[in-house]
């Protein structure tokens, strides 16, 4: 009986994993996004730079600023020109922080502002790992992370950065969809697809 009880118990989690697979995926294809895009960094690593690669392979308008605050969604916002989503990439680079005079903490502080004034604005947030596990490496990184993905209402990430599953839990934690391609330029497509009016 034991064991019959076993196999019955894992044949069910199998079946709950495949369908919730499905459900993120259904989630992901109905949702319907709209620029313009703000794309900023949280640790100021490269990642909001090829973000905006992307953006702009991907035919849509996106404004890249590392050092973006949410003064200036306010101000966007006032001249009738605000932003209906943010893209934030996270994992960190010292020498990055180094040269745009910050560290984790000012990182943080700007962030947590930023995503602040994004909410009360209602601006699409979505919390971004696509640099791969080189930025998932030390404590700094995962302070980056948690600043902005318990947060985002959509996980972007690549194969590489989630190599045990950690974002992948994550967006099932938090019951928010997630993107997840092979490298960073596979971004294109879907972000297409998401933005397509």
């Amino acid at each position: 009986m034991g064991k019959n009880y076993k196999v019955y118990f894992i044949a069910a989690l199998l079946v709950l994993s495949l369908s919730m697979v499905a459900f993120a995926e259904t989630d992901l294809a109905k949702i319907h996004l709209e620029g313009p895009i703000a794309v900023t960094t949280c640790g100021q690593s490269p990642g909001a730079l090829m973000a905006g690669m992307v953006f702009m392979r991907a035919g849509l308008e996106s404004h890249h600023d590392d050092l973006l605050t949410a003064a200036m969604l306010q101000e966007k916002a006032a001249q009738g020109e605000g932003f209906r989503a943010l893209f934030i990439s996270t994992g960190t680079s010292m020498k990055g922080m180094g040269a745009a005079g910050t560290d984790i903490n000012d990182e943080i502080d700007r962030i947590t502002a930023l995503i602040a004034e994004a909410k009360k604005q209602g601006i699409y947030i979505m919390g971004a790992h696509i640099e791969g596990s080189a930025r998932r490496v030390d404590h700094t990184d995962q302070l980056s992370i948690d600043a902005v993905c318990q947060d985002a209402d959509m996980l972007v990430v690549i194969e590489s950065s989630d190599e045990d599953g950690y974002f992948t839990n994550l967006a099932a934690e938090r019951n928010v969809p997630l993107l997840k391609v092979k490298e960073a330029l596979h971004l294109v497509e879907p972000l297409k697809d998401l933005f397509k009016q």
